[in-house]
Protein backbone atom coordinates (compact mmCIF):
# COMPACT_ATOMS: atom_id res chain seq x y z
CA UNK A 1 0.00 0.00 0.00
CA UNK A 2 1.35 3.28 -1.10
CA UNK A 3 0.04 7.11 -0.73
CA UNK A 4 -0.07 10.04 -3.11
CA UNK A 5 -1.07 13.68 -2.84
CA UNK A 6 -4.24 13.59 -5.45
CA UNK A 7 -6.95 16.05 -6.79
CA UNK A 8 -10.45 14.69 -6.83
CA UNK A 9 -14.16 14.92 -7.93
CA UNK A 10 -16.52 12.65 -5.76
CA UNK A 11 -19.60 11.20 -6.43
CA UNK A 12 -22.51 14.24 -7.15
CA UNK A 13 -24.80 14.49 -3.36
CA UNK A 14 -26.28 17.56 -4.81
CA UNK A 15 -27.09 17.11 -8.35
CA UNK A 16 -24.22 18.98 -9.88
CA UNK A 17 -20.61 18.29 -10.11
CA UNK A 18 -18.66 20.05 -7.85
CA UNK A 19 -15.08 21.12 -8.90
CA UNK A 20 -12.12 19.28 -7.88
CA UNK A 21 -10.64 19.32 -4.33
CA UNK A 22 -6.92 17.65 -2.85
CA UNK A 23 -6.51 14.52 -0.60
CA UNK A 24 -4.46 11.73 -0.26
CA UNK A 25 -5.11 8.81 -2.25
CA UNK A 26 -4.74 5.15 -0.98
CA UNK A 27 -2.67 2.90 -3.80
CA UNK A 28 -2.57 -0.73 -3.82
CA UNK A 29 -1.03 -2.77 -6.81
CA UNK A 30 -1.31 0.79 -8.86
CA UNK A 31 -4.77 1.09 -8.06
CA UNK A 32 -6.99 3.56 -5.97
CA UNK A 33 -8.76 2.46 -3.23
CA UNK A 34 -10.09 5.41 -1.25
CA UNK A 35 -8.88 9.21 -0.25
CA UNK A 36 -8.70 10.78 2.97
CA UNK A 37 -10.67 14.06 1.53
CA UNK A 38 -8.59 16.83 2.47
CA UNK A 39 -10.98 19.21 2.91
CA UNK A 40 -13.34 17.14 5.62
CA UNK A 41 -10.54 14.57 6.65
CA UNK A 42 -13.33 11.99 6.04
CA UNK A 43 -12.39 8.55 4.05
CA UNK A 44 -13.86 8.15 0.67
CA UNK A 45 -13.91 4.59 -0.91
CA UNK A 46 -12.79 4.39 -4.22
CA UNK A 47 -16.48 3.80 -6.14
CA UNK A 48 -17.42 7.56 -4.83
CA UNK A 49 -14.72 8.76 -6.45
CA UNK A 50 -15.73 10.27 -9.98
CA UNK A 51 -12.49 11.55 -11.31
CA UNK A 52 -8.89 11.73 -9.60
CA UNK A 53 -5.24 12.38 -10.82
CA UNK A 54 -2.01 11.75 -8.59
CA UNK A 55 -0.60 14.88 -7.93
CA UNK A 56 3.63 15.75 -6.92
CA UNK A 57 3.78 15.56 -3.50
CA UNK A 58 3.92 19.18 -1.77
CA UNK A 59 4.93 19.87 1.89
CA UNK A 60 1.30 20.82 4.20
CA UNK A 61 3.53 20.73 7.50
CA UNK A 62 3.33 24.24 8.16
CA UNK A 63 -0.38 24.54 7.08
CA UNK A 64 -1.69 21.56 9.53
CA UNK A 65 0.30 22.75 12.53
CA UNK A 66 -0.82 26.06 12.06
CA UNK A 67 2.83 28.11 10.98
CA UNK A 68 1.37 29.26 7.35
Amino acid sequence: MYYKQVKFIDTMENGQLDPPIGGIGVFEDDKLIGVICGECGGYLEADDILWYEPMEWIDISDAIIGEE
